[in-house]
């Protein structure tokens, strides 16, 4: 058997390039490293959602395409204690949840949420 190194598919030992990634397959595939299961510096914020519908909305759609993600309210005091991933969340005049991808899941969590959400998921600059 051989694997796409790209999507980790498995394919006959007959096939040599992954028909969906363009990839040449490999005999092993390499371990992958691990995907933090809890905010560090390797996640980064997604963006600002206003509202308790939309955030689920939001979570639900990433949690079906396979992206993980976790919701922090802005209202949780701890939330960057320790962690300076960006400047000014908690200033905000109104309560909001912040979400936040793994930096691996960025792009993918992208495509998600700005079509899910478009113009509701607020930015946060860096």
């Amino acid at each position: 058997m051989s694997f796409c190194p790209q999507c980790r598919y498995e394919y006959q030992a007959e096939v040599l390039v992954c028909p969906d990634c363009n990839e040449a397959l490999v005999d092993q595939l390499q371990p992958q490293s691990p995907v933090a299961m809890v905010p560090d510096e390797s996640w980064v914020v997604m963006g600002k959602v206003s509202s308790q519908m939309k955030t689920e909305l939001a979570k639900g759609s990433l949690d079906s395409n396979n992206i993980p993600s976790v919701i922090l309210s802005t209202s949780f005091n701890a939330y960057g204690k320790g962690m300076d991933f960006q400047s000014g969340l908690l200033n905000s005049s109104s309560e909001m949840n912040v979400i936040m991808v793994p930096r691996e899941f960025q792009d993918d969590a992208e495509v998600v949420l700005g079509a899910v959400l478009g113009d509701d998921l607020i930015r946060v600059e860096d």
